[in-house]
């Protein structure tokens, strides 16, 4: 068990507003700095779920389970829910303002007598999720500067193995600038955020004056159910996935929460306010691009295998304007891969350091001159790159384990909300809140609503896209996450669970 400064008489938390104090009454001390802003700290969340750039990569999809109108209308429901889970999950950060994030929580507000379990495969499958949620911006940054070339010279013939070696360019970018520019990368984020904002602007400009457009009934009334699913229905819910993967990643911000002051009121509103601009911005940009879309037809058939490029290849009708809308989703992914490394190392970094990883003494390391967890930078890095050699031998075996982002994220926020309606919100005190604290009513409410769009999301995106399933298009990502869950049960129950130490103390100690 890690130690804790409460006094073991005091009913509740000692109150201070100071962050070092904070943490350490939950349990650790301070290694990182606090170098970031709301303002970075915002950017970084902006661009990690780029959601208005995602949606330009999924709109084939969305297209052919259920066309314009189910795009737009899972996208406005999306982006309600996926607030509501924000609030939900920003409401317990705001009271454990720690690197560890979701299995922290988990571990403050479980009983203790699967705390321990609860706590360590909430971490095991958060981790997981972050994984292949930064390996998929990096291979769609990869893949796109790829197309950039085939859109610019018809000539260009593609190779598997070169797309590997654009992957790996942008993951040893990321790592490199995670490592050696760790003093600039607040900066860095919050100039990837001006561009997110600028770039969404022009493209929106660009499109709606020169791009051929679509009806209205096509973008908000015409059903083409073309995904082979007999019921419109299915196809609508299996159409989830092209609105949900958009909205993921706020939760980095909590894993930057040992890295900001007032990390308490910092944290809930970065988690809260990216996931409302990015929205906004999703929503507005979804419009415009469905009715600047083609037929489907045209848009699959792109030489380029990105529709958004033939986008807007067919409205500039230039190839160098094509190329430079483009560029701005492209550099937006290779940010979104910076960002994922820095909380995906620092997840990794927290979770060693209460010693649930092999090797844990070795990647709870914190270099003494950059504090930076550079071994678990290294560590992210590598796997990363090794998933690309199963991308080189099948690509559906790789899609599928970058799929598994939805199920390891969504499962990870699932967990705490679960815990704070039971043993959290109906037995803590009003002062035991942190900055961020909604009435008990209306926090109920969207806990609720959060669980049953988390559960909703999950089992429908375990289901294939089009039918009849074959080898190709089957939906591989329950195979993936079961057998990641087993190999992280095999090592807990053979050294995990002997050497774990929960992060936070005997709650009846604490009062909770």
């Amino acid at each position: 068990m890690a130690d804790s400064v409460a006094d073991p008489d005091t009913k509740y938390f000692a109150t201070t507003t100071d962050d070092d104090d904070r943490l350490a009454q939950l349990g650790h001390v301070q290694e990182l700095q606090r170098n970031y802003s709301i303002w970075s700290l915002g950017s970084l969340c902006l661009c990690l779920m780029a959601t208005w750039e995602a949606l330009s990569t999924v709109i084939a999809t969305a297209l052919a389970t259920g066309g314009a109108p189910c795009l737009f209308f899972n996208l406005l429901v999306s982006v309600i829910c996926t607030i509501a889970i924000a609030c939900s999950l920003s409401e317990v950060a705001s009271i454990y303002p720690t690197a560890g994030g979701q299995y922290h929580w988990v571990a403050a507000l479980s009983p203790p007598s699967s705390r321990a379990t609860a706590s360590w495969f909430t971490g095991w499958i958060n981790v997981g999720g972050q994984i292949v949620l930064t390996a998929s911006a990096a291979f769609a940054a990869g893949l796109q500067l790829q197309a950039l070339i085939i859109l610019n010279d018809d000539s260009y013939v593609p190779a598997r193995w070169q797309g590997l070696l654009f992957y790996w360019l942008i993951l040893l970018y990321a790592a490199a600038t995670n490592i050696w520019g760790s003093r600039i990368l607040p900066t860095a984020n919050l100039l990837s955020g001006v561009l997110h904002m600028a770039g969404f602007l022009a493209i929106l400009v660009t499109l709606g004056i020169m791009a051929p457009k679509n009806s209205t009934s096509f973008v908000f009334t015409e059903v083409s159910n073309s995904s082979g699913w007999s019921s419109d229905g299915i196809s609508w819910l299996v159409g989830l996935l092209s609105s949900v993967y958009p909205l993921l990643g706020y939760d980095a911000a909590c894993h930057l929460a040992e890295e900001m002051p007032h990390a308490s009121r910092n944290v809930p509103l970065a988690m809260v306010g990216s996931v409302t601009v990015n929205g906004v911005l999703g929503i507005g940009y979804c419009i415009m691009l469905l009715f600047s879309a083609g037929t489907l037809d045209v848009l699959l058939a792109t030489p380029t295998g990105f529709p958004f490029m033939q986008i807007f290849l067919d409205a500039t009708r230039s190839a160098a304007g094509a190329t430079v809308m483009s560029l701005v989703i492209t550099l937006t992914a290779i940010a979104a891969t910076v960002a994922g490394v820095t909380s995906t190392s620092r997840t990794v970094w927290a979770f060693a350091r209460d010693k649930a990883t092999p090797f844990d003494r070795y990647f709870a390391y914190v270099n003494h001159s950059s504090h930076v967890p550079v071994r678990a930078v290294v560590l992210i890095t590598i796997l990363q790159m090794l998933l690309g050699f199963i991308y080189l031998g099948n690509s559906t075996a790789f899609n599928a384990i970058l799929s598994m982002a939805i199920l390891g994220l969504y499962t990870s926020y699932l967990i705490p909300i679960i815990y704070f309606m039971i043993h959290g919100r109906p037995k803590m005190a009003k002062h035991e809140f942190g900055f961020f604290k909604m009435p008990k009513s209306l926090g109920l409410g969207l806990n609720l609503l959060s669980c049953a769009w988390l559960v909703l999301a999950i089992i429908f995106s375990t289901f294939p896209t089009s039918m009849p399933v074959t080898a190709q298009n089957m939906n591989y990502s329950t195979v993936v996450m079961v057998g990641w869950v087993v190999l992280g049960g095999i090592y807990y129950i053979m050294l995990g669970r002997k050497k774990f130490e929960v992060p936070m103390v005997d709650r009846e100690a604490r009062g909770f």
